[in-house]
């Protein structure tokens, strides 16, 4: 896959497992909503990629939070961070245990993630826990 492309999976990724956060978005929403970008699915590979990789952590998502909570600081707990946070989190982590990405890469994405769409500070955090896993 190009890097573009990769950016725009993550991204898509990201809203999706906030969405599922938010309101439990189930395989076909998830299609719905993919489909609705002409970019994605103009490419098979991509689309296809992308609805493993959402459909792998929804599937999952009990076992990716807690390994986000495992690094948060003694006192806080998953459900203090922003629904946005989390969903950045979560695809890190993933990315993180399950794939052969780049550490640097996988994490420098959630950071440019997290000063589009959190809080302007958000972005530290996000990079300083998911520097610990793995």
């Amino acid at each position: 896959m190009k890097k573009y492309r990769k950016k725009l999976i993550r991204e898509k990724a990201v809203i999706a497992i906030y969405q599922k956060l938010l309101v439990d978005i189930n395989e076909d929403e998830v299609r719905e909503y993919l489909n609705s970008d002409k970019d994605l699915v103009s490419d098979k590979d991509d689309y296809d990629y992308c609805f493993m990789l959402i459909t792998s952590i929804a599937n999952e998502i009990e076992k990716y939070k807690s390994e986000v909570a495992k690094y948060l600081k003694s006192g806080w707990t998953i459900e203090r961070l922003s629904k946005m946070e989390l969903a950045i989190l979560l695809v890190g982590c993933y990315e993180l245990l399950e794939t052969k990405q780049s550490k640097e890469v996988i994490i420098n994405e959630a950071v440019e993630l997290s000063k589009k769409y959190c809080d302007e500070d958000a972005y530290k955090f996000i990079n300083g826990l998911l520097n610990k896993i793995k």
